[in-house]
């Protein structure tokens, strides 16, 4: 008995010059979320005014149905298939011969 009177001070003056144990961080909360922070923008179709396909925003003639090339309507005075816009000679056809270089104009 006499050994436990002294065994018990010595543990409890042990323990007292101890370190401390390492303190651990704080647990992460787990409560659920309802997804991200910021919201997407919703994907939307651009406008097309006159319904000829091409986005008013490339659209050269948006008030007017036109070719998907620009838009615009096809005025061919010449009637060899090239738009006037786009045709060099828009009074005379260009023969389609095979050899036709999409100007407009005869060889």
């Amino acid at each position: 008995m006499g050994h436990a009177r002294l065994l018990l001070p010595a543990l409890l003056l042990a323990c007292a010059h101890a370190p401390a144990p390492a303190q651990t961080p704080p647990a992460p909360s787990l409560r659920a979320t309802s997804g991200p922070v910021s919201r997407p923008t919703p994907i939307t179709t651009p406008t097309d005014s006159d319904g000829d396909r091409v986005p008013d925003g490339s659209d050269s003639c948006p008030r007017q149905p036109g070719s998907l090339r620009d838009g615009c309507p096809v005025v061919d005075r010449d009637g060899d298939g090239i738009s006037d816009r786009y045709d060099k000679c828009p009074d005379v056809p260009e023969v389609r011969d095979g050899r036709a270089d999409g100007d407009g104009c005869p060889i």
